[in-house]
């Protein structure tokens, strides 16, 4: 499995993120968690008298309640998503790797794709510690001249965003596996796609492998594929193969909605919430000091990294198992075998009867879309704030 050749990211996220089947980790876990939720209940109780403390006075305005909803919305929301993982972390988790397991026993990952998937791995995790540890650290740096708590608030706030960040980590990996398979699916299909044109277009040739060396080197199309039809490797025993692969990958994508839909969905309202308030701190002068311009910047960039990651690597894997249905139709549209051709269709029925999609909990759905619907939206709610803001003024 993957665990072989990414040691030190599973580390991490058996630290951070889901739990592990190791004993030690699992006794971390716990702890961990306990310690995650009892700071979020903490920083949801005291919040009222945190931003009163912070204003000086409390005149219940409205930059004053968005603060105290800023605080309680992360908190609650890395609440919830710590609990639903504590509890179906585990069993979810040992599924999706049961699933992965058998597609590498039908096809073992290649080198390319191992040394692919531990360079974004790697390339997830840093960003993820270079993009909250420093703005949050200039903020608690700028809190540390206070005496009251309202330091350790916000510390148990940025440890709350930042555990919510570690595991959306863990999905997009998870995913970008995912994805693999199914780009290596589809090169699969596009050499049966290939084999099928050819021999369509030269009928009375025994051995197709001879005209292989005309096909157009820009299409990406497995090459062992097409060596074995060659040798007259039966094409419904492929196809089979195929279908057995595309069916692992939905069910594993089944067990990953299951297991991080609460989450996805949380992060993706609380990243949405986060960057319009702080727009709005922004443009209202708030955070548009000098010392707070920086920091403002680096939370930006951090929600916006957050949510490209998720929502573009969702909708990448989404449009690979599409692309498996065009491939499909494209082949069975040719001469064939009447055997062959009733493997395609149990294939292309296979997937037309089981929606192929990331959501959050079924709410909506993880793609390129939910981009432009979400700053459509911030940018209503946004104008809105600033006129409420400007008629109280």
């Amino acid at each position: 499995m993957f665990h072989s050749f990414l040691k030190w990211p599973i580390l991490f996220w058996n630290i951070t993120s889901i739990n592990s089947n190791d004993t030690y980790y699992n006794k971390w876990q716990v702890i961990y968690s306990i310690l995650l939720m009892t700071s979020c209940i903490y920083n949801f109780y005291i919040t009222p008298k945190t931003v009163c403390v912070l204003e000086g006075n409390c005149d219940h305005s409205l930059s004053t309640e968005i603060k105290g909803i800023f605080i309680r919305i992360v908190a609650i929301s890395c609440l919830i998503s710590r609990l639903m993982i504590f509890i179906k972390g585990k069993t979810q988790l040992i599924q999706y790797e049961k699933y992965v397991e058998k597609m590498h026993v039908i096809t073992p990952m290649t080198n390319s794709e191992i040394q692919i998937l531990k360079k974004i791995s790697t390339l997830l995790i840093i960003c993820c510690i270079l993009l909250t540890i420093p703005p949050n650290s200039l903020r608690v740096w700028d809190l540390s001249f206070r005496s009251d708590f309202t330091m350790f608030v916000y510390i148990f706030m940025y440890i709350q965003n930042l555990s919510m960040y570690f595991v959306e980590t863990h999905f997009v990996t998870l995913c970008f596996i995912l994805y693999q398979k199914l780009v290596g699916i589809n090169k699969d299909l596009m050499a049966l796609k290939i084999d099928t044109v050819i021999r369509n277009n030269y009928p009375f040739m025994t051995q197709t492998q001879e005209k292989y060396g005309k096909i157009n080197n820009t299409l990406d199309y497995n090459k062992d594929i097409l060596h074995s039809l060659a040798t007259g490797h039966p094409m419904t025993d492929i196809v089979e193969q195929l279908k057995s692969k595309h069916k692992l990958v939905r069910d594993a994508v089944r067990t990953l909605n299951d297991l991080f839909g609460v989450h996805m969905g949380l992060s993706i309202c609380v990243l949405c919430l986060c960057t319009m308030f702080d727009i709005y701190y922004f443009i209202i002068g708030i955070l548009s000091l000098s010392n707070y311009k920086r920091i403002f910047y680096l939370w930006i960039l951090q929600y916006t990294v957050r949510f490209g990651s998720i929502t573009i690597i969702s909708h990448l894997t989404t449009k690979q198992a599409n692309k498996s249905k065009i491939l499909i139709t494209d082949i069975n549209n040719r001469y064939l075998d009447y055997n062959i051709k009733d493997e395609l269709l149990l294939f292309f029925d296979q997937m037309c009867n089981s929606e192929f999609e990331f959501t959050a909990c079924d709410f909506f759905s993880l793609n390129s879309r939910l981009i432009t619907s979400t700053v459509a939206a911030g940018t209503s709610y946004l104008i809105i704030l600033l006129q409420l803001h400007y008629i109280k003024q």
